[in-house]
């Protein structure tokens, strides 16, 4: 049930119905991923890597939820979809839900940055905010079931991204 709680989120979901009213044989990819970004626009990844390596002290939200996945891993995921003839919306995310707070530690972990300059907060203590959703976490047990697999594991998806950094694959998305 999509219940949306600003203009951003209603935009979308009305996209949604009109791209498969339009088109039913349409596949609708519902996702929320990370992974490098370019030079005009930073994901949040990006962000948390930039702020802990220069740093900073992060704020992040212990009471937000969702299912982050690596670029990657969506893409490959959507061709299967693809190829395997899904058809209207799908959920294409990560296997796990976990917090915007708990996902800024997992990448310190990974990437051997200070964690202790992320600080807990809590959404409530920001109103002045747009109306944001706290749990963007979906299910992605329809496209497991499709697929026949796990759809993107966090903790491998985190060390894919390490690995890409090694391989310079960072640097050359910041040149774009």
């Amino acid at each position: 049930m999509v219940s949306p709680c600003n203009v951003y989120a209603r935009t979308k979901a009305e996209a949604e119905v009109g791209v498969l009213e339009h088109n039913p044989s349409a596949l609708v990819v519902r996702t929320n991923f990370y992974g490098w970004g370019t030079r005009y626009r930073a994901s949040f990844s990006d962000f948390i890597l930039q702020s802990l390596r220069t740093g900073k002290t992060l704020n992040l939200f212990d009471d937000v939820f969702y299912n982050p996945i690596l670029i990657d891993s969506l893409v490959d995921a959507t061709h299967e979809l693809l190829e395997k003839g899904a058809r209207g919306i799908f959920h294409a995310v990560g296997d796990e839900r976990i917090s915007k707070y708990d996902f800024g530690l997992k990448l310190a972990a990974h990437f051997e940055l200070d964690a202790g300059l992320i600080r807990a907060v809590s959404i409530k203590e920001q109103p002045q905010l747009v109306s944001r959703p706290r749990d963007m976490s979906l299910s992605n047990r329809k496209t497991r079931l499709l697929l026949g697999r796990s759809v993107a594991g966090l903790s491998s998806d985190i060390d894919s991204l390490n690995r890409q950094e090694i391989q310079g694959v960072a640097e050359e998305l910041a040149q774009l």
